[in-house]
């Protein structure tokens, strides 16, 4: 930096303190002595003006104070010019350009008004001369300019405001999260639009005069008032709004406000050079009005004044405040607001002689612009990641769903997650009485996880849907029916995706986990309903999160986790498979399945082998062990597969084919059967994943159905032995849904058990975390489900109903199904009796 003293005192009064610090004062530094040797000393401040805003006045060149404030601050003014050193708009000056424009129409003739004026021909002229001054700014790049500027600044505010809206509101309004960020960025810019106008020329930009410290409008007085009044006013008075209004303007361009605004990013103030600024000048008179009101008033409106004069100006001495006695209360007041204010004069006056001075570098001192691109990058921020976000949350699958397998799986909205148009109908009836709870009343939430959508293209997953909707069906039916109680809690139902074939079960789990970390009121999770690797590493994420789950019909052992380390907050419905087995096996050694087949059959076990897949090759293997007649095993992939297992399997000399793959495959297991069984005489025996597509089937066409086979069930699935529970779903359905019957009454016992042991826990003084007291409740809990009684165990890991049904049933084309046994296995008893008719 140059050691010229002027140049270095310059360079610290333009530079502002760090962003949080307090704002500095700034002197008028008039520079007096010898007139050539003043000059030079103050024309160093042209220097600074590629960095700041910058203007020069030759005080003796402008008629009156309100010309020099034109030339400063006017449409054109030099303050008013961008300068490409700050990075940032230059300040702006409304105030002061409304005090000119109010100044200007004095004593403009209004034709017809009289002499004098009549009062409202003369509101009349003004308000049209307003109307007419702003249409003609309007047309100006650099009133454009501005009101962009104000737009912008709004929009930092209003963007991010209305994106933390849309962000919280969706934990109350699931499944409209587009609706919501689509609607939030439209507030947002008519918000924002409307608070710039405000900005720009509304309440917020006039309610200053209010409190201006000369010529203040009047409480109840318009803005058209306002302006005739200061066109009448005494030119002493103007001159003084005029200055304490640029300074104003100067302060409001350099305020750090909670808002984003431009005074947090300039780093420089601005500088006025005022050349021969002697006395009867007006340019000494503006500077003279700086110092007073500065003094008078503790307006600190930042702007650096460098003047050269050969007679130094004479600071006014301030006067004591004094008036009559009846007045002493507002004198005291007034006193005080003085007082307050009180500070050193702002004139520093600097003698200078003659003699040579350093010369200077115009590009000495200059800093790397940091505070301005801080700005810009917080605006960029404060507008690019709301937008961003709702981008995000409004393109693919949003914010909160993770795309897996062209499919949205996790917790989030239903428009973005897109149900399988067999789920679809049920979720929203679900949707819809969660929208129906009362606002304020107590709110405990399950959380369903399960496949509500397939891959695009998908084949045979038809029945997989069926048992999705089931499920939900049955949730639904028991939150309708909770809902209903006079209780003041109420049941909330949200879905967790785990895609296809529950491919993405871990994911949805981890998404729920995440939930119930912000959500106390997520009570528990059920659904789980097959036996698949995925699905037991579901239950492994929340039983970390220690979050209660009720599993409809999952049944393979290793759900619940390996022997000795069993998960503890999985409680299931349905019998697992080695006590299905145990039916099973008894039916074929015992009772026999079928006539012709006789005791002890050869069995071949059709299963399916497919990555991730549970509960076929544990049925398999568990058959194989278990039976003592002669048995062989044949493995498909797929539906071409299938065909070949299944003509191998018949060609084997096999009596009964046991097919333990999925639902999915009923078709073509009928069609499979029908080509290389039917002719040879052997019996086709399902395990219970087809239950429920055998239900709908027979249910579709019960005089025209072509199913013949037997088959192991986990609920009884005729018709006429509907108890209350199975009622009550198959009313809250109506006729309109296709759902698996079997699979909705496990979904309403899920839901049914949450519900009772929130129940309890709400009878339980001084129960803490609704979540524990579930758990809680849940274990040794026994009720009347629709599938039947339900009691869990009461053990500490390991909580599967105890003493469950499984049912033999058989059917045959055209006929309804029948059941041959039910059966309450044990570990040493299969226990079957002939079934209630």
């Amino acid at each position: 930096m140059p050691n010229q003293p002027v140049y270095q005192v310059i360079d610290e009064a333009v530079r502002r303190p760090p962003p949080f610090a307090r704002e500095s004062g700034l002197p008028i530094m008039v520079f007096t002595g010898d007139r050539v040797a003043a000059g030079e000393a103050a024309g160093t401040a042209e220097r600074f003006r590629g960095r700041t805003p910058y203007a020069e006045i030759d005080a003796g060149g402008f008629p009156d104070v309100p010309a020099i404030v034109e030339r400063l601050a006017g449409l054109q003014g030099m303050l008013a010019t961008w300068v490409r050193g700050t990075m940032l708009p230059p300040p702006r000056f409304p105030l002061t350009q409304f005090v000119l424009w109010a100044w200007g129409r004095r004593g403009i003739e209004i034709p017809g008004a009289g002499t004098p004026p009549n009062p409202v021909a003369k509101r009349h002229a003004f308000r049209q001369w307003l109307a007419d001054w702003r249409r003609e700014r309007s047309r100006t790049g650099r009133v454009r300019r501005a009101m962009a500027d104000y737009v912008g600044r709004a929009m930092t505010t209003w963007i991010p405001l209305s994106g933390l809206a849309a962000y919280g509101l969706q934990s109350f309004v699931d499944g409209l999260t587009l609706l919501l960020w689509g609607a939030s960025v439209a507030v947002a810019f008519v918000v924002g639009l409307v608070h710039a106008v405000l900005l720009i020329r509304g309440p917020i930009f006039y309610r200053w005069f209010r409190r201006a410290p000369f010529l203040r409008r009047g409480r109840g007085e318009s803005v058209i008032e306002y302006a005739v009044r200061v066109s009448e006013a005494a030119p002493e008075d103007v001159e003084r709004l005029m200055v304490a209004a640029l300074l104003e303007d100067l302060r409001q361009a350099y305020q750090r406000r909670i808002i984003p605004w431009p005074g947090w990013g300039r780093d420089t103030y601005p500088v006025m050079r005022l050349t021969d600024a002697d006395p009867a000048t007006a340019g000494r008179r503006f500077m003279e009005l700086v110092h007073d009101i500065r003094t008078g008033t503790g307006q600190r409106g930042p702007i650096l004044l460098v003047a050269a004069t050969t007679v130094p100006p004479q600071a006014i001495p301030v006067k004591p405040v004094q008036g009559r006695e009846a007045d002493l209360v507002a004198l005291h007041r007034g006193w005080r607001d003085r007082i307050r204010r009180t500070g050193p004069s702002p004139y520093l006056l600097v003698e200078v002689g003659p003699g040579e001075r350093p010369a200077t570098d115009d590009g000495a001192g200059r800093r790397l612009p940091v505070r301005p691109l801080a700005y810009w990058l917080t605006v960029v921020a404060l507008l690019a990641l709301p937008l961003s976000g709702a981008v995000f949350a409004t393109a693919g699958c949003g914010a909160e769903l993770t795309r897996v397998a062209d499919q949205c799986v996790g917790i989030g909205p239903l428009d973005k997650m897109a149900p399988h148009p067999m789920v679809l109908p049920v979720v929203r009836r679900i949707e819809e009485q969660n929208a129906q709870i009362p606002f304020g009343a107590k709110i405990f939430t399950i959380a369903y996880l399960g496949p509500l959508t397939t891959q695009p293209g998908a084949r045979f997953k038809d029945g997989q849907m069926t048992a999705v909707a089931g499920e939900l069906v049955g949730i639904g039916a028991y939150q309708a029916s909770y809902n209903r109680s006079k209780s003041d809690w109420k049941m909330k139902v949200v879905f967790a995706n785990t895609g296809q074939d529950f491919a993405s079960a871990r994911l949805a789990a981890e998404s729920v986990a995440e939930r119930a970390e912000g959500d106390p009121t997520l009570t528990a999770a059920v659904g789980f309903a097959w036996s698949r690797e995925e699905v037991r590493q579901a239950v492994d994420v929340l039983t970390k999160a220690n979050l209660p789950m009720v599993s409809t019909v999952s049944t393979v052992g290793q759900i619940a986790g390996a022997a000795g380390d069993r998960s503890a907050y999985l409680f299931r419905l349905a019998v697992v498979d080695d006590l299905q087995i145990a039916a099973t096996v008894h039916w074929l050694e015992t009772l026999g399945t079928a006539r012709g087949a006789g005791l002890k059959p050869r069995v071949a076990v059709v299963w399916q082998r497919q990555r991730g897949e549970l509960y076929s090759a544990d049925l398999k293997e568990l058959f194989l062990r278990k039976y003592t007649g002669t048995g062989s095993e044949h493995p498909f992939e797929d539906d071409a597969s299938l065909g070949a297992a299944m003509e191998e399997a018949c060609a084997s000399g096999a009596k009964v084919v046991y097919y333990t793959g999925r639902a999915d495959f009923l078709s073509s297991l009928k069609r499979a059967w029908g080509a290389s069984c039917e002719r040879r005489r052997v019996r086709l025996l399902a395990s219970d994943d087809l239950t429920g597509a055998i239900a709908n089937d027979v249910a579709s066409n019960r005089a025209g159905h072509d199913t013949s086979m037997s088959f192991v069930s986990l609920t009884d699935v005729r018709d006429a032995t509907l108890n209350q529970g199975q009622k009550t779903l198959r009313q809250w359905a109506g006729g309109s849904l296709v759902y698996s019957a079997a699979h909705a009454a496990f979904g309403y016992d899920a839901a049914q058990a949450v519900g009772i042991a929130v129940d309890a826990y709400r009878t339980q003084s001084g129960a803490g975390n609704i979540r524990a007291g579930v758990h809680y409740n849940l274990r040794g809990l026994r009720f009347d489900g629709a599938t039947g009684t339900v009691s869990f165990s009461g053990h500490v890991t390991d909580h599967d109903a105890q003493g469950r049904e499984v049912w033999l049933m058989t059917v045959e084309a055209g006929e309804p199904v029948r059941a041959g046994w039910v059966c309450r296995p044990t570990a040493s008893d299969a226990a079957c009796t002939t079934p209630p008719r």
